[in-house]
């Protein structure tokens, strides 16, 4: 080693020698070591040049606490102990950064491990998950993550245009990995996206079809020679089943004796009832000839109803029923959404017509498979003319 004799500094058992040629600044650089006594003995040991942030004082101040350490008989009571508490220290914080995940670990983990085995939107939510969520949010430390990021997500996926529905739907998961982070033991602390709040959305629809727009709807179909879209839209108007009902149909569904429709509720992928709840509809006149025809095509019990062009259970009414709209003019001009007719107009109809009929409020609820009777209340808006007609009974 290119350095000169040690010499004593103004510090107790702290000394230092000097490098031949080195330089820290315009002084030679300093190897700095110190030393003190173990039962009687002089130990020597090294701690490293100036250059690496050694000083005099700092020597002096780790050799107190050593010196203090062997007197009381407690912590680390040389250089050693020190260096190997700090690597173990070093160790831990490797191992649990390790342990740490990201928003986007997490949620992959989420999606993958909680929610494809029990939700039956799974697919959905990792679809919002890829797109929306983890762009913004996915490379943050779970521990890091704040109400401000949770504010600057709402604030982007808004910005993209989305509908109020979509946003709250984008908090909701980001709420719902972050409580799975935290059952994990990934999140110490609480659930960031608490004291957000979610866009108020009013999915109400206002719009349902006519007798005459029935009429010219399902004459069009016709016209056109559109029957897979015909009888989706027919079986809706008569049953209220939903549109994801009604693709998951199956031959086996189809009991044309006892006139029911088996509505399975135990589907573990996006093809089963809302509520997850299995219920029966009817068959009336008005479609018993159809389901008879279309079952009576079928080879298999477990053959769908309505199948799409490949064979695979369709995930919408497809093109047939968008080209009709344009056909009919019904949505033109239309601006608000809640306005616009679309195929769920069908079972709103359903419902608004048992309503407007009379029909007790809990036995529509269980026509429909909501939930909740307050769900059912939506459909309570009827006919303006009956309300009409109804003040008048005052008079």
């Amino acid at each position: 080693m290119a350095a000169g004799k040690f010499e004593a500094s103004k510090y107790t058992g702290v000394r230092f020698r000097c490098h031949k040629t080195r330089r820290h600044g315009v002084q030679p650089d300093k190897y700095y070591v110190i030393r003190y006594k173990v039962n009687g003995r002089l130990r020597e040991e090294g701690l490293g040049w100036a250059s690496q942030g050694w000083s005099p004082a700092k020597a002096h101040k780790i050799r107190s606490e050593i010196t203090a350490n062997i007197k009381l008989g407690v912590g680390p009571q040389s250089l050693e102990d020190f260096r190997q508490i700090k690597a173990d220290e070093e160790r831990s914080k490797v191992v649990a950064r390790q342990a740490q995940k990201t928003f986007s670990e997490a949620g992959e983990i989420y999606i993958e491990e909680y929610a494809r085995n029990n939700k039956k939107s799974w697919k959905h939510d990792r679809t919002r998950f890829r797109l929306h969520l983890d762009p913004v949010i996915g490379k943050i430390m779970l521990d890091d993550l704040c109400f401000e990021h949770i504010e600057d997500l709402k604030t982007i996926v808004t910005g993209k245009g989305l509908a109020k529905a979509t946003v709250s739907q984008c908090l909701a998961l980001t709420r719902q990995i972050c409580n799975y982070s935290i059952q994990r033991g990934w999140l110490k602390k609480g659930n960031p996206v608490k004291g957000v709040k979610f866009p108020k959305l009013n999915n109400r629809r206002l719009r349902y079809c006519s007798d005459e727009e029935e009429v010219a709807f399902f004459k069009m179909a016709v016209k056109r020679g559109y029957s897979d879209c015909h009888d989706i839209c027919l079986l809706s108007l008569y049953t209220g089943m939903r549109m994801g009902e009604i693709f998951a149909l199956t031959r086996q569904d189809i009991d044309l004796v006892e006139n029911r429709i088996i509505i399975k509720g135990e589907s573990g992928a996006d093809d089963g009832p809302k509520s997850g709840v299995s219920r029966v509809a009817y068959i009336t006149e008005k479609i018993r000839p159809m389901l008879a025809a279309r079952v009576l095509k079928l080879q298999s019990v477990e053959a769908l109803l309505f199948p799409g062009p490949s064979g695979e259970m369709r995930r919408e009414i497809g093109e047939n029923f968008a080209t009709l709209m344009k056909h009919l003019r019904w949505n033109e001009g239309v601006t608000d959404r809640r306005l616009k007719f679309c195929a769920h107009c069908f079972r709103h109809t359903f419902a608004s017509r048992l309503v407007a009929k009379g029909v007790p409020l809990p036995v529509v609820r269980k026509m429909m498979g909501h939930a909740t009777i307050q769900t059912t209340m939506r459909y309570t808006h009827t006919h303006d003319e009956q309300c009409r007609n109804a003040a008048q009974l005052l008079l």
